[in-house]
Order: C-alpha cells, then sequence, then structure tokens
C-alpha cells in the first residue's frame, strides 16, 4: 500500500455530547473498576491526498488501567443523521465517508497487559466532495469490560491537501460596475481573499472590493488593501464605512511568497478582520445594511485564489472551517464565488470542466467576470501550489 505524509490534528471539540459535565475525566472514576474510553474525543483532524491509499494512525481505545486478561470492544460508524445533529450545532458540513472509500476493523483486540491499541483507517483512493467534508462518526458500542461514559465517541474528519494552478495577475484587473441592481443591499456580510505576493514595496496596494457607483455610499465602500501613507507597505488595512481599521503589526505583518485567507466580517454593528482564521482587528465603525452595487478584483493583486462574498456573517468558527479548502457553491449564503482556478462550474448539474476564458463564478449568482489583461493560470513551474501550505502542515 502506497502511504503518503499526512498530519493529524486532535481538536478540543466535544463530539455530540457538549454538556460541561462531559469535560470531568471520568477515568478518575475507575481507577480501580476497569473500563475501556477513546483518549482523543473529539474532533481528529487529517489532511490527506485525494486518489491515494492513506493510513491514519491516530484513532485509539485504551483501558483505565492493566489487565492480565485479553479486553474485546467492539466499534460503530454512526449514521448520517448523527452528523447533521453535530452540523447544526457546530456550523459544520460533515458528511460520512462512503463505505467504499475506506476500511477499518470493528473488533478491537487488547492484548493482556495493554493500556492502548491504536485503530488503523485506510483510506482508499478517496475522492473529496464539494457539497461537504468527509467524516466518520466513530462510538465504542461494546465491549467486555465497562465502557466509560462521556468517552466513547470520535470523529475523523479529512480535510484535502491539493496542489493546484492559481491566478497570477499582471497589472490588469477585473470588475463589474453593475453586477448588483442599484437598491440590493445587505445586511451583514463576509468577504474573503486568499492572496500571496512576492513583495510588499509600495502603498495602496488594493485587493478588490465594492464599488461606490450610482446606488451606494462610500459608507458601502469595501476597500481591502497593503499600505496607507500612515502605515507600513506590508500592513493591511481595511477601507470602509468611510473610514478605516488598521491592523498591529505585531498581529499580522505580511511576508513575501506566503499565502494568507483574509477574511473580512460585517456582522451588523462591527467589522472583524481575520488572517488565517485568527482575529487580528475588530472595530466598530457604522450600523445598517451596506448597498452592494459592482464588484471589481486589483490588477495590483499578484496571485489570487478562493474570493468568496457572502451575504451571512461567518463565524470563527466557520471561517476556520472553510481555511485552504474549497466550499460548497450551493450554500444560499454565497453571493459570490470565485475559486479561481480555471475551472468551469455548471451550477445545474454541477459538471466541472477545465475552462480559462473566465473568471467563473461557482455560487448561485453566476456572476462571472472577464479575464484581465495578462493574468494566465500559474502552476508553479507544473507543481501546483500545495493549500494548505506546507508551512503551514509543518506548524
Amino acid at each position: 500500500m502506497k502511504k503518503f505524509w499526512m498530519i493529524g490534528i486532535v481538536g478540543m471539540l466535544t463530539f455530540f455530547s457538549c454538556q460541561d459535565e462531559l469535560y470531568k475525566d471520568a477515568t478518575k472514576e475507575f481507577e480501580v473498576e476497569l473500563g475501556v474510553y477513546m483518549p482523543n474525543t473529539g474532533v481528529i483532524q487529517s489532511f490527506v491526498k485525494e486518489h491515494n491509499d492513506v493510513l491514519i494512525k491516530d484513532l485509539q481505545v485504551s483501558l483505565t488501567k492493566k489487565t492480565t486478561e485479553e479486553v474485546r470492544v467492539s466499534l460503530v460508524i454512526e449514521g448520517q443523521e448523527v452528523l447533521d445533529k453535530y452540523n447544526k450545532q457546530n456550523g459544520t458540513d460533515y458528511i460520512v465517508l462512503p463505505e467504499n472509500m475506506y476500511e477499518m476493523e470493528k473488533n478491537i483486540v487488547l492484548a493482556p497487559n495493554a493500556v492502548s491499541q491504536t485503530v488503523p483507517v485506510v483510506l482508499k483512493n478517496l475522492e473529496f466532495s464539494p457539497q461537504g467534508t468527509y467524516a466518520l462518526p466513530v462510538k465504542i458500542q461494546g465491549g467486555s469490560t465497562n465502557l466509560i461514559p462521556g468517552e466513547t465517541s470520535a470523529l475523523l474528519v479529512f480535510e484535502p491537501i491539493v496542489s493546484i494552478p492559481v491566478m497570477k495577475f499582471a497589472g490588469s484587473g477585473a470588475e463589474d460596475a453593475g453586477m448588483f441592481p442599484d437598491d440590493f443591499k445587505v445586511d451583514v456580510w463576509t468577504f474573503e481573499m486568499m492572496v500571496m505576493h512576492s513583495v510588499y514595496n509600495s502603498n495602496n496596494v488594493a485587493l478588490g472590493g465594492t464599488k461606490v457607483v450610482s446606488g451606494s455610499s462610500t459608507l458601502d465602500e469595501i476597500y481591502p488593501r497593503f499600505g496607507d501613507v500612515t502605515i507600513k507597505y506590508n500592513q493591511f488595512q481595511l477601507k470602509t464605512a468611510g473610514s478605516q481599521i488598521d491592523v498591529p503589526l505585531e498581529k499580522f505583518s505580511a511576508q513575501p511568497n506566503e499565502w494568507y485567507m483574509i477574511s473580512m466580517v460585517y456582522d451588523g454593528k462591527k467589522n472583524y478582520i481575520y488572517v488565517n482564521g485568527e482575529l487580528v482587528a475588530d472595530r466598530e465603525m457604522r450600523t445598517g445594511p451596506y448597498g452592494l452595487t459592482g464588484f471589481w478584483l486589483s490588477g495590483r493583486n499578484e496571485w489570487l485564489r478562493e474570493i468568496r462574498f457572502w451575504k451571512v456573517a461567518r463565524s470563527q468558527k466557520q471561517i476556520k472551517q472553510s481555511l485552504w479548502k474549497s466550499v460548497n457553491p450551493d450554500d444560499e449564503g454565497l453571493l459570490l464565488y470565485y475559486p479561481m482556478n480555471g475551472k468551469k462550474r455548471d451550477s445545474e448539474t454541477g459538471e466541472i470542466t477545465e475552462n480559462t476564458t473566465k473568471i467563473w463564478d461557482w455560487s448561485k449568482s453566476q456572476k462571472h467576470l472577464k479575464v484581465p489583461s495578462g493574468a494566465v493560470m500559474d502552476n508553479n513551474g507544473g507543481e501546483g501550489y500545495q493549500f494548505p501550505p506546507q508551512d503551514v502542515l509543518g506548524k
């Protein structure tokens, strides 16, 4: 079996049972009595490559103490209805991994004097779905000893490692000054852009945003950029609501040739800025709905990927969950979605084809943009750009 490098991250989320009492160390109650449990309850996140066989070794079952007897444990994969409940509680989009894409031993034997046993999960030719993130809700169903309450479930989540081309700009931008009707407004919004620059050496390096045209005002402008007369070249600023938010350099100091997912949120009362899922600035600037008429992407960008404009205020948890990867293009909250990957998606059939003639909007809005002069799909010398970036996976 061909194995590929991946990273597992054990989250601190409880799985299904969110009550505070489940955070108690239930193993303490079994200091004398023998019991079986999962040491990694919650979310076990793995980043893996598509179309390969991958061995996941992060799932375990453990005993509260050694025993001279053999202990048998039976596991079960719970159904989509359990994930639906979890999704509703946590704002996630998890769907059960199809049976033909994995193998997992469900009858585990812990040898005498063993206190822990790895439960290997083999992913087989995994193909990711645009409809959600694959997951396996695993639960201890029974065994030859006691089960520890609140410590018997884990959620394996499989995130993609992709190597893809991205759009590289060459001095000309893309815009549609009349994308929305003059009276079009949103009460809240989220604007996300994944960007990389080779150098930060000039002011007013605009990224993109909304146009101040007929039907809108300066209060409605959304204008993110690097550099201004009062800040450093590699300092991020969101110009909006007739003012601006300057992100402190100690919170975010952009470095050349590094990818950043910048997420800007307006919840109707306050603006927030996140970089790679971490909050770096927030400020109350205005209230009331934003008028949206035109939309643009600046020619001062170098590399762009995953441009998303939502008519909802995304939470930090939601932002982190969609970091470095694609989102469901059919999500009702999306107003605009440009993966910038040189591919067209048929909104009726979901069919995806190679097509570089436009910047394709994958959302239901279908607001496609013209490819700016000189812009190309850059495949990084044939290797593609990896997401999550290697430095992120290495942390």
